[in-house]
C-alpha cells in the first residue's frame, strides 16, 4: 500500500447518451453528443404541465429564502414555481444535482423512507405544496395523460441523474473498488446462491482493468483488511484505508 493510483473509473453506462461535462463545457467523447443543456432545453419543450394548474389551485405556496433549507413535511409533495433547489447529501454537504421543473420534490422521500436529501435554494425560490391525496387524485386517477407527465419527469429526472454521474466519475480507481467491497457483502447476504468472485463482480461494474483489480484485492488481503477464500470476500476485518 502507498502507491498512488492514477487510474480513472471508466463506467459502461448504455443510457450515459455520450453526454458533455457541463463543466467547462468540454466534450467526453468525439462524434455526435448530446449535453446537458440540449437534454435540458429538449424537456422544457414538453408539453408536460398541463397539470400544473390543479397544483397550483389546490396547492399552498411557500417560499424559501437563500441559503435556507426546505423543510419537508410528511405527507407533502412540492413543486418549486420560481426558481430552482440544490439538492444535498446530508451526511457530507455534497451537491449531487438540482431541481427540474415539474420535479415532485418528497416523491422520492414518500416511497423510500431511506432516501435522505436536503434541498436548498441559492437563491429565494417559491414553492407550491400539495398533500398526497391531492397528488395522487391528479396523477393515479387523474387518466392516462397524467400518468405519462409523471413518467416523463420522473424520466428526465433519471437522465440528469445518469448526467451527473458521468460528469463526477473523476475519482481514482480505488475509490471505486473501496464501497464496491461493501456492495458485494450485502449482495451475498441478499442473494444466496450466487458464485460470482469478487473481482469479476467489481470489473463487471467499472471496467476497471482485472491486473489492476487483482492487485488492489491483493493488497488489501495482505494489509489485513479483508478476508478472501477461493476469490470471495468473506469479511472485513478493520476499517479500509481511504485512499491506496
Amino acid at each position: 500500500m502507498g502507491l498512488v493510483i492514477r487510474e480513472k473509473i471508466i463506467i459502461s453506462n448504455p443510457l450515459s447518451l455520450r453526454c458533455y461535462t457541463r463543466y467547462h463545457g468540454r466534450r467526453r467523447s468525439k462524434g455526435h453528443s448530446v449535453n446537458f443543456q440540449d437534454i435540458h432545453s429538449y424537456y422544457q419543450q414538453l408539453n408536460i404541465d398541463a397539470f400544473f394548474p390543479q397544483i397550483m389551485a389546490q396547492g399552498e405556496p411557500l417560499t424559501v429564502a437563500a441559503n435556507k433549507k426546505l423543510a419537508i413535511q410528511p405527507e407533502y409533495i412540492y413543486f418549486c414555481t420560481e426558481g430552482s433547489l440544490s439538492i444535498l447529501m446530508p451526511e457530507n454537504g455534497l451537491y449531487i444535482g438540482n431541481s427540474i421543473e415539474y420535479m415532485p420534490i418528497g416523491l422520492m422521500e414518500r416511497y423510500c423512507p431511506l432516501a435522505k436529501f436536503e434541498y436548498i435554494g441559492s437563491a429565494a425560490v417559491k414553492l407550491v405544496k400539495v398533500t398526497y391525496d391531492v397528488f395522487d387524485q391528479i396523477f393515479l386517477r387523474g387518466g392516462p395523460e397524467r400518468v405519462q407527465e409523471l413518467a416523463t419527469i420522473l424520466t428526465y429526472m433519471s437522465i440528469f441523474t445518469i448526467d451527473l454521474h458521468n460528469e463526477r466519475r473523476q475519482m481514482t480507481s480505488y475509490q471505486t473498488i473501496r464501497p464496491m467491497l461493501f456492495r458485494y457483502l450485502y449482495r451475498q447476504s441478499t442473494h444466496q446462491g450466487e458464485n460470482e468472485g469478487l473481482a469479476l463482480f467489481i470489473i463487471k461494474r467499472t471496467n476497471l482493468s482485472r491486473t489492476h483489480v487483482f492487485r488492489v484485492l491483493a493488497d488489501l488481503k495482505a494489509g489485513g483488511y479483508i478476508t478472501m477464500k477461493r476469490g470471495k470476500l468473506i469479511s472485513i476485518d478493520r476499517p479500509l484505508p481511504e485512499d491506496y
